[in-house]
């Protein structure tokens, strides 16, 4: 399955990507993200068993990997920070962290896997998303913009938070 593929079967999407706000803050933009996973639930189950896999890292990892293949990074200015549904992600093939995240986390939550966004500082602020799944002594890391699987950039503070 390809994108254009996905968003067929998926489902057109049907509004704008939603700005969240000229001043935000951490806060407001994993509210917003949290919003735009649920709403894109619909879309993610109609798409989701298509990554399942016979093991929770196997399945984050045909997630990781399909994003990595399938969309571009482009990173939003900081006056311009969007949220983005799976459907739009998919029409558009491209986003930075925050749709990455959004895109993961919707697929994950569609497949009752338990999954956080992890915000991390490495700039002084909080500054990255990605998704996380955690099962008891295991964490599997699903960052689309890093290059490898499994892996994490250095940060100095992290807050995971429950989708």
């Amino acid at each position: 399955m390809n994108r254009q593929q996905a968003y067929i079967i998926a489902g057109a999407a049907n509004f704008r990507n939603q700005k969240i706000k000229d001043f935000q803050q951490a806060h407001d933009i994993t509210a917003q993200l949290k919003r735009a996973v649920y709403e894109s639930l619909p879309a993610a189950r109609k798409i989701a068993k298509r990554f399942e896999a016979t093991t929770p890292e196997r399945t984050a990892f045909n997630v990781y990997s399909w994003i990595r293949q399938n969309f571009v990074y482009n990173r939003e200015p900081a006056s311009d920070q969007t949220a983005k549904t799976i459907n739009r992600f998919l029409s558009e093939g491209f986003g930075d962290c925050k749709h990455f995240s959004t895109f993961s986390a919707a697929i994950f939550k569609a497949l009752n896997m338990p999954v956080y966004f992890r915000v991390i500082d490495q700039t002084g602020r909080f500054n990255h998303i990605y998704t996380v799944l955690k099962y008891p002594g295991k964490v599997i890391i699903i960052d689309g913009v890093f290059h490898y699987f499994n892996s994490e950039p250095i940060y100095t503070r992290k807050k995971d938070l429950k989708i």
